[in-house]
């Protein structure tokens, strides 16, 4: 490791230095509660949205109506949203109601912190999802916890990405990238019937 901050720097190791280190702390995170204080203390909307059920009722009940209430959707989440949208499909989606595609960028899905709190808590795909497409970028601080596999066991595809370093966290980034698009693209061309 260069000694001198300015050296990272100009050779661009910042981001490689990160990036490097994802897997050490995402272990950390993992086995102690740095991700509860992370998310207490930096993430404060992911921690309302856990911790005061108004909150979350007010939020799921928003994104169910806007939702349609019969037949297939395709799901694209980021951040915390991809944390309501769990919660969404694991237990407020109509009957019947599939999600056949469940894309989640840039996610906390990963952290304990997170997932038991989720309703129900844990960390069980959800029935109602067919196939799940995670991507994520090792310098995005809240995906800290990627790759998902790990905690939630087989994703339809997984994709850890180089976002720009300074939109490491851009749902913008992460929609670009052509695996992801790929996969979108996959299921809104689908003839339906």
């Amino acid at each position: 490791m260069p000694q001198d901050g300015q050296a990272a720097t100009e050779e661009g190791l910042g981001s490689a230095l990160v990036g490097s280190l994802q897997g050490a702390l995402s272990w950390l995170a993992a086995k102690t509660d740095v991700d509860a204080l992370a998310i207490a203390t930096i993430f404060r909307d992911v921690d309302a949205y856990l911790s005061d059920q108004a909150v979350r009722r007010a939020v799921l009940d928003r994104v169910f109506e806007e939702i349609p209430h019969d037949g297939e959707l395709v799901l694209v989440t980021h951040s915390l949203g991809t944390v309501v949208g769990m919660d969404l499909v694991a237990n407020r989606l109509p009957p019947g109601m599939k999600v056949t595609l469940l894309v989640t960028a840039g996610s906390p899905l990963g952290m304990n912190a997170v997932n038991s709190r989720l309703a129900p808590p844990g960390t069980n795909r959800p029935a109602t999802v067919t196939e799940w497409v995670n991507v994520w970028c090792p310098t995005d601080a809240v995906a800290i916890s990627c790759p998902l596999e790990p905690v939630w066991g087989k994703l339809t595809e997984e994709h850890a990405v180089v976002n720009a370093s300074d939109r490491a966290h851009s749902i913008e980034e992460y929609l670009a990238h052509p695996d992801i698009a790929a996969a979108i693209d996959r299921f809104l061309a689908r003839p339906t019937g």
